[in-house]
């Protein structure tokens, strides 16, 4: 049996906490895409954003590498991965951006493109099997608590009854088109958690932008067209989401899952739903109600146990 993902002792949490730290960074920028739902079409706002996160992790690299802009890619095995990881990551999340932009376009809710959005969180171990990983079994029940946590946090209304907490689980166009998203979502973090141990972590986040901002442009020039007054006027929330979903939020990921299983990497990260609703009590100064404080808590005692399980078992490949 072959071990995979065990980090040293010292190292054990480096991991798991740049994942919390996509998944605030995450949970913060989701306004921005929203406002801008309005203005300009997915594959603009996905296209532009992604080709400027390129760019800005150019200069990123240069000083991480101290002007060596190649210095960590010396072996061809490293250069090779890195083509190939940025192809396939830059394929994935393009297309999961489009997907989760053009439900909300199509008009699914904030909490609820969150809620199935992070339907990640029961796929990724589910998928997983497929590929010959294996995860311990409390991840199980861990995934089954946050799924009931995600849902309580971004849907239901414990006030009107079963009613209400039922009343938001149907399914519209742009519903599906996020459960799509969730979908791609899911072999993105499979397909990081394959190529980041490989190569530069950083160098595979600037990769996989450039290849989805090339992509999301084209389909921007097919199929909406965009004004230049309409770019302009969503430059604001463009230039947000670049800097700080695709610069920093995915990077931090693609970091993070270096040093993390895949199956508690997406409970990690579907904590973004967490910091979403937090940002709305602390900047909009909106009250949180009793179903978002139990979908926390319920989120919070699903991570607990799954990290538990990690340190003590962690996932192997048969």
């Amino acid at each position: 049996m072959e071990e995979t993902k065990t980090p040293s002792r010292s190292a054990a949490w480096q991991g798991p906490l740049l994942l919390l730290l996509a998944a605030f960074v995450w949970g913060t920028t989701f306004v921005a895409q929203d406002l801008i739902s309005d203005t300009v079409g997915a594959c603009t706002f996905n296209g532009i954003r992604m080709l400027l996160g390129s760019v800005l992790l150019l200069p990123v690299i240069a000083v991480k590498n101290r002007g060596r802009m190649f210095a960590t890619l010396k072996t061809r095995e490293s250069r090779r991965t890195l083509l190939s990881g940025g192809a396939v990551c830059g394929v994935l999340v393009i297309a999961a951006g489009i997907l989760q932009q053009q439900g909300i376009v199509l008009g699914t809710s904030a909490g609820k493109s969150g809620f199935i959005t992070a339907v990640y969180v029961i796929f990724v171990p589910l998928v997983g099997l497929f590929f010959r990983r294996r995860v311990p079994v409390l991840t199980w029940p861990s995934v089954v608590v946050a799924a009931i946590g995600l849902y309580c946090l971004c849907v239901a209304d414990f006030s009107a009854g079963w009613a209400g907490v039922l009343r938001n689980f149907r399914f519209s166009t742009g519903d599906l088109l996020t459960l799509g998203c969730a979908f791609v979502f899911t072999f993105h973090i499979l397909s990081v958690d394959r190529f980041a141990p490989q190569t530069d972590g950083v160098w595979l986040s600037c990769a996989q932008f450039f290849v989805g901002g090339v992509i999301g442009c084209v389909l921007m020039l097919i199929f909406e067209r965009p004004a230049w007054s309409d770019i302009q006027a969503a430059s604001g929330g463009i230039w947000y989401s670049a800097v700080i979903s695709c610069v920093m939020g995915y990077t931090l990921q693609i970091l993070g899952q270096q040093k993390t299983p895949p199956a508690l990497a997406a409970l990690i990260m579907c904590l973004e739903s967490v910091f979403a609703v937090l940002s709305d009590v602390i900047y909009l100064h909106t009250a949180m109600t009793a179903e978002q404080i139990i979908g926390c808590v319920l989120l919070f005692i699903a991570l607990t146990v799954c990290v538990s399980a990690d340190r003590i078992l962690p996932s192997r490949k048969k």
